[in-house]
């Protein structure tokens, strides 16, 4: 902020310099002095500055006072008089010109200072009071809506144009009369006059609101509907001092709400508002079809007599009431009801409740939104269900993953044992026990990730009574002890082209099924025979192609089931068990993996009377090779450089040893990152890579491909507790890429390093 520029008027020259010099030295600008009133009015207009000195006793036709007033008037400039003596009439006179102060002479410099300060703080506080005074006025009167204040009593005291224009009245008629004599507000449906909005606010001491349907009568007898808001006007010390009404016209608005609700009238959703005592104020075309009742039957009745026709509402049947909620929060709320048409039937609804509030946020009203979602509700409930699977199926191919990891290392290690062990060995035998369940882990976790990539099937010939054989005891823990579980089996050739694994997975889930039917206990019995199917068979039962089959019957002593369940057994997401005790995909499971085996399944059942399973798989000619560990011969070792890179060290640590074991020099690396390192430090060395496909930081093929860049002709063999199919499905790997599934035995590891290694060679 610059210097303040002061104007002295002194017709005293000796006072004037003076004053000037003073004044100078405090830090002021004192561009002109004047000696009379009329120079005084002009170099005031002239230099326009902050504050004017004024000497009340002033030579000439014009004294002091009257300069001051001229001065004030036409420039509003601040003006402090300076005086060697008063008497009452001249500050009588003085006052009117609304002087900022009096200075007696002679004046001190701590007097002037200080009064001149003051001066010049007040003036800017009073200008900028003024400008705030006018901006408000400014936007007071731009505004569309009708704004009045008034005073303690009630008392008009100011009325922008826009409450002019809207009561007919002018503010300087209407200026300190009551505001009831102004403001004649009626309401629209009773026609009773509505009690003074100021009035109210003045004993509750808070903004308040008029009732909806509330009409103004303006002076010329027109009548407006308006929506009001009142305020009660405060100062600094929070006392009451006024009223400040703001109302507007909302004919634009009434026809807009028509205008929605001829929209309401034509969607297909339901609609209804309800009021605090759960009554119905309005509903559309689609709410009154819905509970096939006319509109007028509907409006006043309760919503859960209309909806659910019952007498009381929905919360005090342990029900969550949406409308109750929203009374209470006032925040919309969703939620799905059972609701019943007047024959009984019930359907699923979606309810969607809103509140409807006032100018103060209470809630008035609740919107209801209804929708019959029972078809939506049924096809959700089928893909909640196909989710859960899916996530199932992700952990079960996670978890087989990395089972697979230990048993590779398992298998391998077992292999070793054995191989190192002489044919008459006590302990060779034990080895065989564990390799052959190692293998049937082997076969879970393929079923596993069979189940959660949909993996293609690896069948081979098989008796199918060595299935149920191997499969015995677990269905034996499965169905637990107060059920009896028996078997005949045939001694005729069933042999069949099937994925044991898969096989064993339909058994197990039979077995589940018919445990489930028997909570009383009851037996089980699984029988075995070959059989044919005949032409006449297969138009008789409207399956099958003609040939010889292994019939696999699967017979419960449960509960049995109807028609109805019977025709929707397969589908899947049917269940007749209750909500979170079973997926509806087991028997659906069943289906398809009898219909990859070129089989059938049929089902006999009778309420009361148990339950068959009925499965028919064609019978192959093939000779059974008989599951043996194979030997391991000195032709798939070697003398080459082989880097391996596994993240698992178990199995790292595996392929490591059984690699030395049969010549080969092993570069370890632990991950796909380390494996480039390691062979950009040993190129020259390396003949083959061995590559984990999953691995922290690079994966397999991520490091492959890096490392082909330094020789381009290097071969890779991956490695992975995936399964080749499932490998190729999620694209982590090219076709035709060496690849070997894990758990792997050495000689199978071997036996493909070899291959490759030749192949390289030739």
């Amino acid at each position: 902020m610059g210097k303040a520029k002061i104007l002295v008027v002194e017709d005293e020259a000796i006072i004037a310099r003076d004053l000037q010099w003073r004044l100078e030295r405090m830090g002021y600008d004192v561009p002109f002095i004047s000696a009379s009133g009329e120079d005084a009015v002009r170099k005031a207009l002239e230099i326009k500055p902050d504050l004017v000195l004024m000497d009340i006793m002033l030579l000439g036709d014009m004294d002091g006072i009257e300069a001051a007033n001229r001065i004030r008037s036409e420039n509003d400039i601040p003006v402090m008089y300076l005086t060697s003596y008063a008497d009452d009439v001249l500050l009588e006179r003085a006052k009117i010109t609304q002087p900022f102060g009096y200075m007696i002479k002679p004046i001190g410099d701590r007097e002037l200072f200080s009064g001149i300060e003051l001066t010049l703080s007040k003036h800017r506080t009073d200008k900028q009071l003024k400008e705030n005074e006018k901006w408000l006025s400014t936007v007071l009167s731009s505004i569309g809506d009708a704004v009045i204040t008034t005073d303690i009593n009630g008392n008009i005291v100011f009325m922008n144009p826009a409450a002019e224009t809207l009561t007919g009245w002018m503010i300087r008629e209407a200026s300190g009369k009551a505001v009831e004599e102004i403001l004649n507000i009626i309401n629209e449906q009773t026609g009773e006059k509505v009690k003074d909005p100021v009035e109210k606010v003045l004993r509750d001491k808070m903004i308040t609101s008029l009732a909806d349907h509330t009409v103004l009568i303006t002076k010329d007898g027109v009548k407006i509907p308006i929506d009001d808001s009142s305020a009660p006007i405060k100062d600094e010390k929070d006392n009451i001092t006024g009223v400040v009404l703001v109302f507007s016209d909302i004919t634009e608005l009434r026809q807009s709400e028509k205008f929605i609700k001829n929209i309401l009238e034509s969607v297909g959703e339901g609609f209804i508002v309800i009021d605090k005592e759960y009554r119905i104020l309005s509903a559309n075309r689609a709410f009154c079809e819905y509970v096939q009742t006319p509109g007028e039957d509907v409006i006043g009745k309760r919503c859960y007599e209309v909806s659910h026709y019952v007498n009381k509402p929905c919360y005090e049947k342990g029900e969550e009431c949406p409308v109750r909620y929203t009374f209470e929060t006032g925040k919309p709320h969703t939620v799905i009801h059972t609701h019943y048409d007047k024959d009984g039937k019930s359907s699923y609804v979606e309810i969607r409740s809103f509140a409807m509030k006032n100018e103060s946020g209470e809630t008035i009203s609740v919107i209801e939104l209804i929708n019959d979602i029972t078809e939506k509700k049924k096809l959700e409930s089928q893909l909640r269900q196909a989710q859960k699977m899916e996530a199932v199926g992700l952990l079960a191919g996670g978890v087989a993953h990395d089972f697979n990891n230990i048993l590779t290392a398992v298998v391998g290690y077992g292999n070793l044992l054995k191989m190192k062990m002489k044919e008459d060995d006590p302990l060779r035998h034990n080895v065989t026990q564990i390799l052959a369940s190692v293998e049937r882990g082997a076969n879970l976790t393929h079923s596993l990730l069979a189940f959660s990539r949909k993996q293609v099937m690896n069948p081979r010939p098989v008796n199918f009574n060595t299935i149920v054989e191997s499969v015995y005891k677990l269905l034996k823990r499965l169905i637990g002890e107060d059920i009896e579980l028996k078997t005949l089996l045939t001694d005729e050739d069933v042999t069949v082209m099937a994925d044991s694994g898969q096989i064993e997975q339909v058994l197990m889930n039979l077995a589940t099924n018919a445990r489930d039917a028997m909570p009383g206990g009851g037996s089980l019995t699984i029988e075995t025979e070959r059989t044919e199917l005949s032409g006449e068979y297969v138009i008789g039962h409207g399956f099958g192609v003609t040939g010889t089959y292994v019939q696999i019957s699967v017979t419960d002593t449960g509960t049995g089931m109807d028609e109805a369940t019977k025709a929707k057994l397969f589908e899947p997401f049917f269940s007749t068990k209750e909500v979170g005790k079973g997926t509806g995909l087991g028997l659906a499971m069943i289906y398809g993996i009898i219909k990859q085996h070129n089989g059938y399944v049929n089902v006999y059942s009778e309420l009361g009377e148990g339950t068959t399973f009925k499965i028919y798989l064609p019978v192959i000619k093939a000779k059974i090779e008989e599951h043996k560990q194979a030997e391991i011969i000195s032709s798939v070792g070697g003398t080459e450089t082989i880097l391996i890179a596994e993240d698992d060290e178990a199995a790292r640590v595996l392929t490591k040893t059984v690699l030395q074991e049969f010549g080969y020099t092993v570069i370890e690396a632990k991950d796909g990152e380390d494996a480039v390192e390691k062979f950009m430090g040993n190129k020259n060395k390396i003949d083959l890579l061995v590559l984990d496909v999953i691995m922290p930081r690079k994966s397999g093929p991520e490091a492959y491909n890096e490392i082909k860049k330094s020789m381009p002709g290097i071969k890779a063999v991956f490695i992975s507790g995936y399964t080749t199919d499932a490998i190729h499905k999620k694209r982590l790997l090219e076709d035709n890429i060496n690849f070997v599934s894990k758990p792997f035995s050495p000689q199978v590891i071997l036996q493909k390093i070899r291959e490759v290694l030749d192949q390289r060679a030739s």
